[in-house]
């Protein structure tokens, strides 16, 4: 009888050391696409965006423009943006996706206001720096999804209707959702040409999402599966 106990004790905690190390292994992996994609995306932000005087889309737009109108630290006035959409979305969202993405928000945050700043900007061609900033968000986003978390804000919004309509891709929610902020860019930076370069960013951005998720899966480099999301 102890012989049998000590046997279901021993692989009982070969079990949870398995699992430990399972779970360790995820979260190592997730780091290091959080570091990854952030970086793309703050390089994105701050290299590009910022420096050609537009708002590329979703909350870090709006997080732009407040920069540019009363230069509020970008990072901080994302987590700021961010508040009254997680109370908004959080139910409708599975609880580790929840604290995945606001972990990896932070991430995101702190390098834009804290690293990524000490960056040299791209002062130079203006349509050519959309096109940079859309490719690098776009392959830091799909970075980002594809591990199973997000930056919050319009993320949560995008992952809480692709979960109620999983046939929509990331790619043309977040066209809709960016294009909206874009738009709302004219009134800060009063110039036709800060909307069309910001849609030219959200085009870019979203075709460069969805075809690097779809190289990621094909190499299966995806941690977490969209659908589940």
């Amino acid at each position: 009888m102890h012989g049998v106990v000590r046997w279901v004790l021993t692989n009982r905690f070969i079990y949870l050391i398995v699992e430990m190390g399972l779970y360790m292994k995820k979260m190592i992996f997730m780091m290091i696409y959080d570091l990854i994609g952030s970086v793309f995306i703050g390089v994105s932000i701050v290299c590009f965006a910022v420096a050609a005087d537009f708002a590329p889309g979703g909350v870090n737009g709006l997080a732009v423009m407040a920069n540019y109108l009363v230069n509020i630290p970008i990072g901080l006035a994302t987590i700021l943006i961010n508040i009254p959409i997680i109370l908004f979305t959080f139910r409708s969202l599975g609880k580790l996706f929840f604290l995945y993405s606001v972990k990896t928000m932070l991430i995101s945050s702190l390098f834009i206001d804290y690293v990524l700043c000490y960056l040299p900007a791209y002062h130079g061609n203006r349509l050519l720096a959309a096109i940079l900033a859309g490719l690098t968000a776009g392959i830091g986003y799909s970075l980002i999804f594809n591990e199973g978390s997000s930056t919050g804000g319009t993320d949560f919004i995008i992952a809480a209707i692709k979960k109620k309509r999983p046939k929509m891709t990331f790619g043309l929610l977040a066209f809709v959702i960016d294009g909206i902020v874009v738009l709302l860019s004219i009134f800060v930076f009063k110039e036709a040409l800060a909307f069309i370069y910001g849609m030219l960013y959200t085009v870019i951005t979203s075709v460069a999402l969805d075809l690097c998720t779809l190289v990621l899966k094909k190499c299966h480099l995806t941690y977490v599966d969209c659908e589940e999301i």
